[in-house]
């Protein structure tokens, strides 16, 4: 675990407080969700171990909720779900959001999920790939999750500081999204794949594939990876069930945070993974406590550094305007 938590009892009290009042007011327990039925849409990664800790816990059911989640390739495949109300609460990139948001959507960040930290994103290759360096990506296939995704972005800041540009690949979706992945690029789908965790785990343990390249690494150190989030229209709506969802999903990444075996047990639950995947998946960090607006831009500038953000949007990103809509309480 490359982010430890104190003890997990006092620091879910805390984050509780503190983010029980910036989503309504309501302390834990004090007040009925307006609606206790929550649609959360999902990408199976570790990165939202909390999630699946809160629900296999009964943190959710604790604040008066009932959670579904629904399992999803990536966060762009819900976003125009999410803005026909049909999804109450997107756990994912914040790529799709920060790109939807500048075009005129009006979403909120209620809860980060994970930080970057090593081995969590990769970009890998299959077991007999004569790829072995960088440069030899050049004119080949990538696979990803979602185009102009949180994939795409890491691997073009990859390139880009290996003196390649992003043009000089193809990146092609795998609208199955990672479970399928590792399957995929042995069958010789793409020449390389974008992977999180438990999938570049199981990349090596079930088909023997390689790891080209960590992608927790220059301007994208430490990067901001996936978070909870709603439109701005269901948090005005369900304050009170928008502060309960996130008293739960702060108890879970407190649990994360001290506890491994949480982690482990609720991926293995969830993905039905056997223990020596879960034993071996490494793991990124779990913020605890408010939207933290400094991570949320700097997503915002590397997106546009890197070409993900059109150039029409520089002045919202260079303003901190689109990073603070996001993260301000909802009108």
């Amino acid at each position: 675990m490359n982010i430890r938590g104190g003890c997990a009892g006092l620091l879910a009290a805390a984050v509780i407080m503190v983010l029980g009042a910036g989503c309504g007011g309501a302390a834990p327990g004090s007040s009925t969700p307006e609606e206790p039925d929550v649609l959360v849409a999902a990408i199976p990664t570790v990165d939202l171990a909390s999630l699946y800790i809160a629900q296999d816990d009964g943190l959710f059911a604790q604040q008066g909720l009932h959670v579904t989640i629904k399992k999803i390739p990536s966060s762009a495949a819900i976003i125009a779900d999410q803005l026909k109300g049909q999804v109450d609460i997107g756990a994912g990139s914040y790529v799709g959001y920060i790109a939807a948001q500048a075009s005129g959507a009006k979403f909120r960040i209620l809860a980060e999920a994970s930080v970057l930290k090593p081995g969590c994103r990769e970009l890998v290759t299959g077991s007999n790939s004569p790829i072995t360096t960088i440069g030899d990506l050049v004119g080949k296939k990538i696979g990803v999750n979602g185009t102009n995704s949180i994939g795409t972005l890491l691997i073009s800041a990859l390139l880009t500081e290996h003196g390649i540009s992003p043009s000089k690949v193809r990146f092609v979706t795998d609208q199955k999204g990672f479970p399928a992945m590792p399957g995929q690029l042995e069958a010789g789908a793409w020449d390389a794949a974008f992977l999180a965790e438990p999938y570049v785990t199981i990349a090596g343990e079930q088909y023997g594939e390689r790891v080209l390249a960590d992608l927790d690494q220059g301007a994208t150190t430490d990067f901001a990876i996936d978070g909870y989030v709603a439109t701005q229209a269901w948090v005005h709506k369900y304050p009170k069930t928008a502060a309960a969802f996130v008293r739960a999903i702060e108890e879970g990444q407190a649990l994360a945070n001290s506890e491994p075996g949480a982690v482990q047990a609720a991926m293995a639950k969830s993905d039905s993974l056997p223990p020596r995947v879960t034993a071996l998946m490494s793991v990124p960090g779990f913020p605890t406590g408010p939207v933290d607006e400094e991570r949320i831009q700097r997503e915002a500038q590397v997106m546009l550094q890197f070409g993900v953000l059109g150039t029409e949007y520089a002045a919202q990103v260079r303003q901190g305007s689109l990073a603070a809509s996001m993260v301000a309480p909802a009108p």
